[in-house]
């Protein structure tokens, strides 16, 4: 029989926490630093070219407009300020240096690490545990791409939602709780005064989650974490059997949140233009439902089994019910849904059993801070009428999941007993296999050549990854016209045109290489071409230009 929790000393002592936690710091820099040799890659172009984050004088716009207001013909669904001051800063700070922005991005990661690692410190009052816990989260190969693609705010997202909710433990771990609240309320007024400043811990938690929700709409989840808290762990005295109190705490502890939360989506309205969000498809419902299992399965093995990498996948929409594409991946989830169920449940148990009442408290916030970190931000990936058409399933959405996964093993490690120890080494062979994997499927991401030759490996099916690979493709043929190799640039703007007649870059590239081949005639169709196609100004001057030197008339390109 195991022994109970309070007779399991603490693994680590202070110093000795702060020394592994600097070297595992040290080890999670090393598997990412091959990073800081890479590229810019797919969004980066834009990011770091745009206008509004290379100079200074449009701060005001990131809070008044959309994300890419500065494209013609730009989305205009993300409304993301705090996310466009951090790139404006990692601008300041690094120029259009890959090597700076990669290095912030290695540190933005880091710190999500520590954040959750003091979340479980803060719950559990576990070095070890918290240590598990953000090594765990740190080297989940998933992680890769959220670090090294430079633009993602994904991690900015979480380490604001992980600093509210620590925020917010400390205030309710000083705020008076249940009725006895009341039966004390008429001590001294020098208590009272005392007590009164910690209302700020409060506001600075609705501050960040306000923080959180300008970096990325997934933040919207917070004000849903918060009112579940309180209601589901019960506290105080008689541990508030009372529905109706847990119930009227719970929505007092709700409502700033729920005003940063309303001024938020003021902004957003405004931002918008008059609406809150925008359809990038309009897939029957029916198609949605259907294909919810199989959505929900690709992020199963996204956190549960990262043998390879899974930021990019083909599209798993379901027209029809069907064994393979509906039942099975269904009863997959199902499995996975009742393991975790299991293990919560397991530990919810013991720790009322073998914990005095305050610590048990603390692990029944921690399953539900974890439980509802991992599963939110995933229901949320189901509204596939609001993602990108043909490639809506990317790993990098597990990022704060992820957080909330590992500190559900943190816990589940926590409460068992004299399994502790022996499990230790299973929990750093598992960072071990973490660590490999992630460097092996970090190198990925060294450029958009190789990005979308290993993506469209993953995902021959997803159409925006062909035609990704295909620009790609003619980026580098185009640095091979400009140094004159068109006999080797040719071959690839001639298969880009015909495979996608409306790549204008690649009718440019051909245009110039005609050119250097002094085959004027074809060199002006080309052209031609791809004025009318992007109604660039250069194109259309090298193209006026072409016609003035073969003798024809100006000519306006048609659409």
């Amino acid at each position: 029989m195991l022994k109970p929790l309070t007779a399991v000393p603490e693994l680590l002592s202070v110093r000795t926490s702060l020394v592994v936690a600097l070297c595992l710091g040290a080890v999670v820099f090393a598997v990412y630093s091959p990073g800081l040799n890479f590229q810019f890659v797919l969004d980066d172009h834009r990011f770091t070219g745009d206008p509004r984050i290379q100079f200074p004088d449009h701060v005001w716009d990131y809070f008044a407009n959309y994300v890419w207001a500065q494209f013609t013909g730009g989305p205009p669904s993300f409304y993301r300020p705090l996310f466009l001051l951090w790139l404006r800063m990692n601008f300041i700070l690094s120029a259009m240096s890959p090597w700076g922005w990669h290095l912030l991005s290695i540190v933005k990661h880091l710190a999500v690490a520590v954040l959750l690692g003091l979340l479980v410190l803060r719950l559990l009052r576990d070095r070890v545990a918290a240590l598990v816990a953000a090594t765990l989260f740190a080297l989940h190969p998933a992680q890769t791409e959220s670090v090294a693609w430079v633009t993602v705010p994904d991690p900015l997202m979480s380490a604001a939602i992980l600093g509210a909710l620590l925020l917010y433990l400390r205030w309710i771990a000083v705020v008076p709780q249940g009725r006895s609240h009341e039966r004390t309320s008429r001590k001294s007024a020098r208590s009272r005064k005392a007590a009164q400043p910690q209302m700020y811990w409060l506001v600075a938690s609705a501050a960040v989650c306000f923080a959180a929700l300008l970096a990325k709409e997934t933040s919207i989840i917070f004000p849903v974490l918060i009112f579940a808290l309180p209601l589901l762990v019960p506290r105080g005295e008689n541990g508030d059997a009372d529905f109706r109190v847990r119930l009227r705490r719970a929505l007092r502890h709700t409502v700033p949140f729920l005003c940063v939360t309303g001024l938020y989506l003021l902004m957003r309205f405004h931002a918008l233009g008059g609406k809150l969000a925008s359809r990038t498809q309009s897939l029957p419902w029916s198609t949605v439902l259907l294909s919810w299992p199989a959505t929900l399965w690709f992020y199963v093995k996204v956190l549960l089994w990262p043998d390879h990498s899974r930021a990019f996948a083909d599209p798993t929409l379901a027209q029809r019910f069907s064994f393979r594409g509906v039942i099975m991946p269904g009863l997959g989830v199902a499995c996975a849904v009742a393991i975790l169920a299991w293990a919560l449940i397991w530990a919810w148990k013991k720790a009322r059993r073998d914990l005095p009442a305050q610590d048990a408290a603390n692990v029944e916030y921690a399953l539900v801070i974890g439980t509802l970190l991992l599963g939110l931000p995933i229901l949320l990936t189901l509204d596939l009428n609001a993602l990108n058409p043909g490639d809506f399933l990317h790993g990098r959405y597990t990022y704060l999941p992820s957080a909330g996964l590992m500190l559900l093993v943190a816990t589940v490690w926590h409460v068992a007993g004299e399994l502790r120890v022996p499990l230790l080494p299973a929990a750093g062979l598992l960072a071990v296999v973490f660590a490999v994997l992630a460097v092996s499927q970090e190198k990925q991401w060294k450029d958009d050549l190789t990005v979308f030759t290993v993506a469209h490996e993953l995902a021959p099916h997803n159409a925006p990854v062909a035609k990704n690979l295909a620009d790609a493709h003619v980026q580098v043929a185009l640095q091979l016209a400009d140094d004159g190799r068109c006999s080797e640039a040719m071959p690839v703007f001639q298969q880009v045109s015909q495979e996608y007649p409306q790549d204008w870059y690649a009718w440019a590239g051909l245009g110039d290489c005609f050119v250097q081949l002094n085959n004027l005639p074809k060199a002006e169709d080309s052209l031609r071409r791809a004025a009318e196609l992007s109604h660039d100004s250069r194109v259309m001057q090298q193209w006026q230009e072409l016609r003035a030197h073969m003798g024809l008339p100006n000519s306006a390109p048609h659409d």
